[in-house]
């Protein structure tokens, strides 16, 4: 349940109380069904914020914050325009010194709250290197003043804005910090297995990827930790090897891809079977020689194109996959393809060439670039673009011959 974390005893007020079970009935059951009863369950846990705040609940009010927070970035309800409108509601309360008298519970969550705010703000090109450091340093003090073991996860976004930056100062800081985070109720893969893989990518240390993969397929956790591998879908082999590899082009290390692709190309052979095609495994699996589902692959990068143009997915995220379909269908064409029947941008379907397709991706890719390198000073797209190509061109340097 959403807000399962609040009990009776916790919440004073009646109405409030009435809120807060509803939003739990919505969400008895598997996160589908949060998704499915967004439409009702966000507008719901809106009332709550109004509500805990005109009752000066902050334990509720922070809770519900971080996990309505949590919602609308979720696959599934994507709902950005909301995501913008709660971090300005938050940074209102916040010069307002709202809620700093609240108990510990109630602070562990603000925390939180201010950790997903920078988290989100890392892939909008619109907030600059001045606003993410000011968020930056609102999170610092209050993880200082408030934080605990358990906030010290929280750090896995200071990881991403190291990553993204190539900041091994502040890639020590977060590391520091989650070797020191109580995991007991936050998945121990999620939080601190996937963050020390970037940090390792970062540090250009491939032994220290491959023998962290290892361990975690292996379980070697503290026991108190190793629920998650029930839970977690991305407790698996396949899944950290694939968060190895786009680390490692998203940082810039074509050498550790192709380490990695090597050691791990036979994951990515045989076809995929069940499930929805992801951009960079159409990619992975290209590189390995699986063709597949040529038509399904082709509907995925016209999805991928329409989610752009209209903004219902991130510009960092746009930028990433306009550079997979840049590269896929420059290797759709050395592979013998000439030309596919598809709609791009304001054109109508048609057929044009695998050339004049990736064309259009790059095009939309060093746009994206261009203004994350205005908005980010450490930002380096040119190497981002470099590293995709030097790991998908015709001759690639470990696995020998033409793709």
């Amino acid at each position: 349940m959403i807000l399962g974390g609040l009990k009776r005893n916790l919440v004073e007020d009646d109405r409030l109380w009435e809120l807060v079970k509803r939003a739990n009935h919505l969400t008895e059951g598997s996160y589908e069904s949060w998704e499915n009863n967004a439409p009702v369950l966000v507008p719901l846990m809106e009332r709550i914020l109004v509500r805990a705040r005109e009752k000066e609940d902050w334990l509720v009010y922070f809770f519900d914050m971080s996990r309505l927070f949590w919602l609308i970035r979720r696959n599934g309800v994507n709902d950005l325009r909301r995501a913008f409108q709660l971090a300005e509601l938050f940074h209102r309360d916040n010069a307002l010194h709202l809620g700093e008298e609240a108990g510990k519970s109630a602070q562990e969550w603000r925390v939180q709250v201010t950790a997903q705010i920078l988290g989100f703000y890392l892939e909008y090109p619109q907030i600059d290197d001045g606003k993410i450091q000011h968020m930056l340093d609102i999170f610092r003090e209050f993880h200082e003043r408030y934080g605990s073991e358990w906030n010290n996860g929280d750090y896995q976004k200071i990881m991403c804005l190291a990553k993204l930056n190539r900041d091994k100062e502040l890639a020590e800081e977060a590391k520091r910090k989650l070797e020191r985070g109580d995991y007991e109720n936050w998945c121990y893969v999620c939080y601190y297995g996937l963050q020390m893989i970037g940090y390792y990518v970062l540090c250009e240390d491939p032994e220290g990827v491959e023998e962290l993969i290892a361990r975690l397929c292996e379980q070697a956790i503290p026991v108190k930790y190793r629920w998650c591998f029930h839970l977690c879908e991305s407790a698996k082999e396949g899944e950290l090897v694939y968060e190895a590899l786009l680390d490692c082009l998203k940082i810039g290390r074509s050498r550790m891809f192709a380490r990695f692709f090597a050691k791990w190309r036979h994951l990515y052979e045989a076809p995929e079977t069940g499930g929805e095609k992801v951009t960079y495994r159409v990619l992975f699996h290209s590189l390995a020689g699986d063709w597949s589902d040529f038509e399904e692959r082709l509907r995925l990068a016209e999805k991928d194109d329409r989610d752009r143009r209209e903004g219902k997915e991130t510009p960092l995220d746009c930028l990433y996959w306009s550079l997979c379909w840049y590269c896929y269908f420059q290797m759709l064409e050395r592979r013998g393809t000439g030309t596919v029947w598809m709609k791009l941008g304001e054109d109508g379907s048609r057929e044009r060439t695998c050339l004049e397709a990736a064309a259009y991706f790059e095009e939309q890719a060093d746009l994206l670039g261009a203004q994350m390198n205005q908005a980010r000073r450490r930002f380096d797209y040119e190497s981002v673009k470099r590293t995709h190509e030097e790991c998908f061109s015709g001759d690639y340097p470990v696995l020998g011959g033409k793709i």
